[in-house]
């Protein structure tokens, strides 16, 4: 019998303090393990920011399930996912956010449902407070978050709680059958992935996660919201 393998990909911009913590956390859940590779991308963060990081995180580098990878430009949280699976050796691939907003346990857990259903081609991580799950983030990104789902289903007409919850494991197969049509190299990657994925007749289901909302976050609600909602109805035809 085959063993699968993830290769996890952690996109990182400016993340000298939040990643450190987590990337630790992470190697410690899974520990020994010969199932999974870490790869962090750091998305053209300024060369000192990116010094800072690796002192803080010397230690674990010399961690063999550990890979780190750098831009040279700012290239988007897409862009530093597609260059991260492009060095990668999993036949399941993944991603999650470098703040740790969705614990490390909770990874392990995602990627060991993923493992016993391999009907599932795409399992994405829902903060949706069910089935025991601690899910703690404020009003105002929690409404955002439930007026972008509502414009998600109603533009692509696929219903999904979270669409933009930042961990999602796909299989490689699956993911090399769309990777061509994916254009948006910024927030709406793994927007496109979902869409073209469901699209095309594969099998995508949502899991209840742990999650709490990290202070940090690089998103301008303001004015990356505009151009979000902009580039969803851009992409709404997309197969």
């Amino acid at each position: 019998m085959v063993k699968n393998h993830l290769s996890l990909v952690i996109p990182s911009y400016r993340e000298s303090e939040r990643l450190p913590l987590f990337l630790e956390s992470l190697l410690d859940t899974f520990k020994g393990s010969k199932s999974i590779e870490f790869i962090v991308v750091d998305d053209g963060s300024p060369l000192e920011e990116f010094k800072t990081l690796n002192i803080k995180i010397k230690h674990l580098l010399s961690n063999p399930q550990l890979k780190i990878i750098r831009q040279e430009t700012n290239s988007g949280k897409g862009s530093a996912i597609q260059l991260g699976l492009q060095n990668a050796k999993g036949n399941y691939y993944g991603f999650v956010d470098a703040d740790g907003a969705t614990p490390a346990y909770e990874v392990l857990r995602i990627w060991n449902y993923a493992n016993d259903h391999k009907e599932i081609d795409l399992l994405a991580g829902s903060r949706i407070i069910m089935m025991g799950r601690n899910v703690k983030k404020s009003f105002y990104r929690h409404l955002t978050n439930r007026i972008f789902s509502f414009y998600f289903s109603l533009v692509f007409q696929i219903q999904m709680y979270d669409p933009q919850c930042g961990c999602k494991i796909f299989k490689k197969s699956s993911y090399l059958e769309v990777i061509q049509k994916i254009s948006d190299l910024r927030w709406l990657w793994d927007t496109q992935l979902l869409v073209l994925l469901f699209r095309n007749g594969f099998k995508i289901e949502e899991f209840p996660v742990d999650w709490k909302d990290i202070p940090g976050s690089k998103f301008s609600f303001m004015k990356d919201s505009i151009r979000v909602v902009l580039s969803t109805w851009k992409y709404r035809n997309i197969h």
